[in-house]
């Protein structure tokens, strides 16, 4: 578990920033407030840990979303050896988690996604112990994890839906359900799930709005063929384990097919939803688990099968590793990108064509624009930064300027996006303004504000579209008082 732990850690190239997400959970820690968020507060409780320890350093995030990944593994290989798995079996389950891009990724960027898969995982390999062990106390571990998931990503009701199909579809686990401990996991699972409800209680279920701004614009990308197309390509040679998974439910008496059921049932789930390819991850590693116990009973008879598909896993590990993993600078990814096919692919979620993966892109620039807007701040006079207010057009922007504001001497942004909006326009004016976006955010500014005037810019090429030249403007002689325009132009979930 320690290499599974370190190898992220010691491969990551250090012209890495933080991914704009990730600058946005940093501002959800300094609003911590667990029964009152908008969004699920434990990736909120993890980046405030992370910035306690840390401080401005990447290892703020990329040390909390290691662990993610080496808890994964860690669940994946214990499953292993209770269903009486061998060495080779771990091997194999640990080099496919390894080769797998879907699960690599995550667990280098601190966003809910790893601890989604943590959560998903845990649930679906306690059912299947359930099952194969007739334990139905099992089902508290379900319950816990299904909780915990609620508190890290709404998602996980889908999780909740595929393990009741299974548990409904499998004799065994139907007969549990007469028993108290599954109802016991139900009321455990609700009881942890409280904070993220009353959240969105508080709010007006914010939650509803954000779904519909991804489904009239990043979902609207996604189609039926291209998210099965998909499949394979997020877990790449980690199909050596994943398929012999699949093929073990093939055997009618088989407890295999509980962790098969619940993720046949969630590709139908997202494939109905129009979900994005990761959105189904969470429901493989327990397959590969399976798989990498077959293929070690099928080795027994046919010596060459371990090798051959543990080579297989860790040549496509090494080959993929920089695709999960940014090992080396911008340039370089580039080139390596294009070396292995993979140059022409990258777009971001609206469909636009970029030089790097999104996820890449987003983690570029974010110092350089929060001591620029810094040194425009430093640049006025005293009397007017005693009353200056930031805002920020984007989540990305004003986390990047709320996370780096000490080093930059500025105050805490504003703005109009998403949690943001919701802590409001701040105690200034807003008779002054420092406001970043793009070339039409001075437009818009000029219907408000007497004087207008670009202070500075800055280029980051290799961003994603809006973040390729942001504006830095000040604007002065406001028309009306911020905090009468504030409940006007927001919440903003684009």
């Amino acid at each position: 578990m320690l290499a599974r732990l370190l190898l992220p850690l010691l491969t990551l190239h250090p012209a890495w920033d933080f991914h704009r997400d990730e600058m946005l959970y940093f501002a959800m820690g300094d609003h911590l407030d667990l029964l009152r968020m908008q969004f699920p507060p434990m990736i909120a409780v993890i980046a405030a840990t992370g910035h306690a320890l840390f401080g401005e350093s990447v290892l703020a995030a990329r040390v909390p979303a290691a662990f993610g990944g080496a808890a994964l593994t860690a669940i994946v290989l214990l499953l292993v050896r209770r269903l009486r798995g061998g060495r080779a079996a771990v091997l194999l389950a640990w080099l496919a988690l390894l080769a797998a891009p879907v699960f690599m990724r995550p667990s280098v960027l601190m966003h809910p996604v790893i601890f989604d898969q943590v959560w998903s995982t845990l649930a679906i390999a306690a059912l299947t112990l359930a099952a194969h062990e007739r334990e139905p106390r099992w089902w508290l571990l379900v319950g816990a994890a299904l909780g915990l998931g609620a508190l890290t990503k709404f998602s996980i009701a889908f999780i909740g839906v595929s393990v009741a199909a299974a548990a409904l579809l499998d004799g065994e686990l139907r007969s549990q359900l007469r028993g108290r401990w599954p109802w016991v996991a139900l009321l455990l699972a609700t009881v942890l799930a409280v904070p993220s409800i009353s959240g969105q209680m508080v709010h007006s279920w914010p939650f509803v709005q954000q779904m519909q701004a991804l489904r009239s614009g990043q979902l609207e990308q996604v189609s039926a063929t291209g998210f099965l197309r998909e499949q394979p390509m997020l877990l790449s040679a980690a199909l050596m384990c994943a398929i012999p998974g699949f093929l073990a439910a093939l055997r009618s008496t088989a407890r295999d097919r509980v962790p098969v059921v619940a993720a046949l049932v969630m590709l139908a789930l997202m494939l109905v939803m129009h979900g994005k390819g990761y959105y189904a991850a969470p429901v493989y590693p327990v397959v590969i688990a399976i798989g990498a116990l077959k293929l070690e009973r099928l080795s027994r008879a046919r010596r060459w099968l371990t090798p051959v598909a543990g080579l297989t896993m860790a040549a496509g590990s090494a080959v993929l590793w920089p695709v999960g993993v940014p090992v080396f600078g911008p340039q370089r990814m580039i080139a390596y990108h294009t070396a292995i096919g993979l140059g022409q692919s990258a777009k971001t979620n609206l469909g636009e064509p970029l030089e790097l993966s999104q996820d890449y892109a987003d983690m570029l620039g974010w110092r350089t624009l929060a001591d620029s807007v810094g040194a425009v701040v430093q640049r006025l006079p005293a009397a007017s930064r005693a009353d200056i207010t930031l805002i920020a057009s984007n989540y990305g922007e004003a986390g990047a300027l709320a996370f780096y504001r000490d080093r930059a001497r500025i105050p805490y942004p504003r703005s109009t996006a998403g949690d943001f909006w919701a802590w409001g326009p701040g105690p200034t004016s807003g008779n002054d303004v420092i406001v970043t976006g793009a070339a039409s955010v001075g437009d818009i500014l000029r219907t408000s504000y007497d004087t207008v005037e670009v202070a500075s810019t800055t280029d980051n090429p290799l961003g994603v579209p809006e973040e390729r030249k942001v504006f830095i403007y000040h604007a002065r002689g406001a028309r009306a008082t911020l905090a009468t325009m504030w409940p006007k132009l927001g919440p903003n979930w684009n």
